[in-house]
């Protein structure tokens, strides 16, 4: 077990935010968390999945959402006033999201796992833990951000979705005993949120720390905190933090350029559009195209498909290495950017992760290849 140092956090929320390819909740909520969390003495304890008895309960928290239209906004502004909206309620209502689980099922939880990588998402369920003399574990159900809860490493193993406990903005509570499948999970969480102003936290996918060994990306943690203090050195001796991003997150740059159009639409819970990007150096004369739905998910060089989910898409900022998110819906466009692409965890690369995570379940006529393969061809 190893206790976390500001710097440790601060590096991992560096590392998340790129690995979060575009959604992942932001860095400055992941960074506002990690103050609060400081200024009131909470210790933040990582280990390893291994060091948990076999039947410890594990369950994931998360929050839910993305875009929704004005007319939903306002719709619940109302509701948004007779409640508090400072991070103190936020917090209040995410231990209340796992404790309403936690009676449901009859036992309690020995740790909260992040259902993805981000600066934000990724920091919270260790928050979490850090309020309850809790222990993290070093790792998340993902090894990436991903848009939809069903799009989970728990799926691709085996563990139920359901039940799930759902807690709005405006601490209503939801228990969902029961799911056809983590598709049906997700839908109906998904309306939750677009019927709360776009976000719900959800806690879910309830099980012991044996099954959830098959259920996460073991070391995830770890892996964005060397991610991190790579690209902080980096910056401090003035050398190039996207190659210490390459060196230490094993990525490839397969792209950079300038942006010359960002698309933004925020519906159904989720925001969608594209990047447009006009090749610079040796790219030059060439375009890259990347869609994502929350996060990156396809890619196409000069019109045709390149690298494609489950495996990453990152833009980074081409001077500073720091991932650019897609839940701005403005300011992109012009940015000098670098593109580049990380293997995705093992488990995505079945025919079970696939299926789940790959173009197909976004309604692309495409087979995954893997950005090795297509890379070199």
């Amino acid at each position: 077990m190893k206790t976390l140092t500001k710097i440790d956090l601060e590096d991992y929320i560096r590392g998340a935010n790129i690995l979060g390819c575009g959604g992942g909740g932001t860095a400055a909520s992941g960074q506002e968390m990690v103050e609060y969390a400081f200024e009131k003495g909470y210790k933040f304890k990582l280990r390893d999945i291994s060091e948990y008895k076999p039947d410890e309960m594990l369950c994931i928290i998360s929050g839910v959402g993305g875009g929704v239209p004005p007319e939903v906004k306002k719709k619940v502004e109302p509701y948004a006033k007779m409640f508090e909206q400072t991070r103190e309620a936020r917090f209040k209502r995410l231990l209340k999201t796992t404790e309403e689980l936690a009676n449901y099922i009859g036992k309690e939880f020995s740790t909260y796992v992040p259902s993805e990588t981000g600066g934000g998402n990724g920091v919270m369920p260790m928050l979490l833990n850090a309020m309850e003399d809790k222990t993290s574990v070093d790792g998340d159900g993902c090894g990436r951000a991903k848009p939809e809860i069903g799009i989970s490493l728990t799926h691709v193993a085996g563990i139920p979705i359901a039940p799930i406990s759902m807690v709005t903005p405006f601490y209503e509570s939801i228990i969902m005993k029961s799911a056809v499948d983590d598709y049906r999970g997700e839908d109906i969480t998904r309306h939750v949120a677009v019927a709360s102003g776009g976000s719900v936290t959800a806690a879910r996918s309830s099980a012991t720390a044996k099954e959830f060994k098959k259920g996460i990306a073991v070391g995830q943690v770890t892996r964005c905190m060397k991610i991190g203090a790579a690209i902080r050195k980096a910056m401090e001796a003035g050398s190039d933090p996207v190659a210490a991003f390459v060196k230490a997150g094993e990525a490839v740059k397969f792209f950079e350029g300038k942006v010359s159009g960002y698309e933004f639409e925020g519906k159904g819970g989720f925001n969608w559009g594209n990047w447009h990007i006009e090749g610079s150096g040796k790219y030059k004369g060439h375009k890259l195209k990347v869609w994502y739905k929350n996060e990156n998910i396809v890619s196409w060089l000069d019109g045709r498909p390149h690298v494609v989910s489950p495996d990453l898409i990152c833009i980074v900022d081409a001077k500073t290495s720091g991932g650019l998110s897609n839940f701005s819906t403005a300011g992109n466009e012009g940015k000098e950017v670098a593109v580049l692409a990380v293997k995705a965890v093992e488990q995505w690369r079945t025919p079970k992760g696939v299926e789940i995570f790959g173009p197909r379940h976004f309604g692309f006529d495409l087979d995954y290849v893997p950005m090795e393969k297509v890379l070199k061809a």
